[in-house]
């Protein structure tokens, strides 16, 4: 290419989009079968449903929360070095997982393994899609987040199959080596954006994180994370206990995550032309009624169909819009530091919200309990993401007008490798 601003909305740029799907989808995909293990485990340790599942809490919250740095590490490295290491993490916490012989090890080896290790690059991987594209933005950050949708679809059903034919160990050992092998193809197609906007990211940083909208954000994120890892951990348990086989219990993960794939591509096409704030807050809102299906399916499976394919299109609209709706509030300057404090508190949801529904379970005769819980989580988060604004949040002078930067009208400036 002739020049760096030609990268934008390119085909080089697309590769990279593209290798983000996979590393995300494999991620996302392998984490999200965890509701498949959660029985076996449970079993073979001894354990309760909120001891095991807390385990699923932990992991999500290293994975979410470690965007808080690995955003900024991403900002100053690029996500190459971030993927290898990250991705060797991910596959060696596979591996040891297989290998435990108690819950808490499975605490320390798999959050950290999975959960740390995948968080250094997923989180990072969505900022620097965002910063290949202009025109194509938010159609390029859904295409990056269907990659979640996918893994989901395609994994937890045969994870499945895996246990009741090689037990949850061997598994674990498949699910290890396959991880290797999209985590590498990962890694030779994404790339260090060619981009750094003029700007003192650090300290605009700072002035986001004061912002209404930032706070916003990050507590309706917190509280649509804690209601939806909850599901995530105990749709198939729950399904199985209404007399559902395993199989079909898997396809309801399956649909969540193949309804989430229509959910990105479909919201973030229309991202353009009625806001991505807008769109987000209408996923967020739609997301309570699916919880409340799933409160009075009773066991009907359609209904249970209907609940997963709901929260499947709602919440794939969160993964894809929330880095559009960041980049539309705060601008481009250090998006990889926001998006990972935003991820933090989406952590944070998610470390509360399997435990909390597996102690509820345990404790209560009632499974309306748990349930009622999780509903009530998700309405908070959507009541609070409705008060958001819909403009660009305007900065003190010195920052860009409206905080949106342009990046059509400015010269791009090439990445260094060495730390500033």
């Amino acid at each position: 290419m002739s020049s760096d601003s030609e990268m934008f909305d390119s085909g080089r740029a697309w590769a990279v989009a593209v290798g983000a799907m996979i590393a995300v989808g494999i991620s996302f995909g392998v984490l999200y079968t965890f509701g498949a293990f959660v029985s076996s485990m449970a079993t073979e340790f001894n354990a309760g449903l909120g001891l095991t599942s807390l385990m699923f809490g932990i992991t999500m919250f290293l994975f979410f929360g470690t965007g808080a740095i690995s955003g900024r590490w991403c900002d100053r490295y690029g996500p190459r070095p971030l993927l290898a290491i990250g991705g060797s993490l991910f596959v060696g916490g596979l591996i040891a997982a297989s290998f435990t012989t108690a819950i808490w090890q499975s605490y320390v080896v798999y959050g950290l393994g999975l959960g740390f290790g995948g968080g250094l690059y997923c989180s990072p991987l969505f900022s620097t899609v965002a910063t290949f594209f202009v025109k194509y933005r938010a159609l390029a950050q859904g295409v990056a987040a269907t990659g979640s949708g996918i893994g989901t679809l395609l994994l937890v059903p045969f994870a499945k199959s895996l246990i009741q034919t090689e037990g949850w160990r061997g598994a674990f050992r498949v699910l290890a080596v396959i991880s290797a092998v999209c985590l590498v193809a990962a890694t030779f197609l994404v790339r260090r954006s060619p981009v750094q906007t003029q700007a003192n990211s650090k300290n605009h940083v700072g002035l986001v994180t004061k912002t209404p909208e930032f706070k916003i954000l990050c507590g309706s994120s917190a509280l649509m994370s804690t209601a939806l890892m909850a599901a995530f951990a105990f749709v198939i348990r729950f399904a199985e206990e209404d007399g559902i086989s395993s199989n079909r219990a898997a396809l309801l993960i399956s649909a969540i995550g193949g309804s989430s794939i229509l959910g990105r591509l479909l919201l973030t096409s229309f991202a353009g032309r009625l806001g991505a704030v807008r769109l987000l807050q209408l996923s967020f809102a739609a997301q309570p009624v699916a919880y409340l299906v799933w409160m009075f399916a009773n066991g009907k499976y359609w209904l249970l169909m209907i609940f997963a394919l709901l929260l499947g299109v709602t919440y794939g609209g969160y993964v894809a819009l929330m880095g559009a709706v960041a980049a539309h509030y705060f601008g481009m300057i250090g998006i990889g530091s926001v998006m990972g404090y935003i991820f933090l508190f989406s952590g944070v949801g998610s470390l509360i919200g399997p435990p909390l529904a597996g102690f509820l379970t345990d404790m209560a005769s009632t499974r309306f309990v748990p349930l009622g819980v999780i509903f009530f989580m998700s309405l908070m988060g959507a009541l609070i993401l409705a008060r958001g604004s819909r403009d660009p949040v305007n900065f003190e002078a010195g920052e860009p007008k409206n905080n949106v930067v342009d990046l059509r009208e400015r010269q791009p400036i090439v990445f260094t490798l060495e730390p500033a």
